[in-house]
């Protein structure tokens, strides 16, 4: 029986990064609507309404998936310095398991729960 180290599975999120990266990248060159902005003209209130409103939750994704292509360019600069997977608070290891479910977090669950309740504060 193969042992799976902690390397092997940090390598596999690493593949996985660079996948959805790419992916991102590739995403980021095309638009999220179909129609053509002359579409919008055309119609009545509630077709443009309908168009507005979709245009709107297009720039939200859109928006969204910069900060993640941001946060996975984190992550990968973190693999080049040997430093994913390191709690940025403690500097301690965060477990594989988090990491798993979790690719892009910076945090222990530890440090993660003390950031959150000192901003409750």
């Amino acid at each position: 029986m193969t042992t799976v180290t902690r390397t092997d599975r940090l390598q596999k999120l690493k593949v996985n990064l660079l996948s959805r990266r790419d992916e991102l990248r590739r995403r980021s060159g095309r638009s999220y609507d179909s129609k053509s902005s002359n579409d919008s003209a055309i119609g009545d209130a509630a077709d443009i309404a309908q168009y507005n409103e979709m245009s709107d939750l297009n720039s939200h994704l859109i928006s969204m998936e910069a900060d993640e292509l941001s946060e996975i360019e984190n992550a990968l600069k973190k693999f080049h310095n040997d430093s994913y997977g390191i709690c940025e608070v403690t500097g301690k290891p965060i477990p594989i398991a988090r990491l798993e479910a979790m690719p892009l977090t910076r945090y222990s669950v530890e440090a993660q729960r003390e950031s959150e309740r000192q901003a409750m504060v």
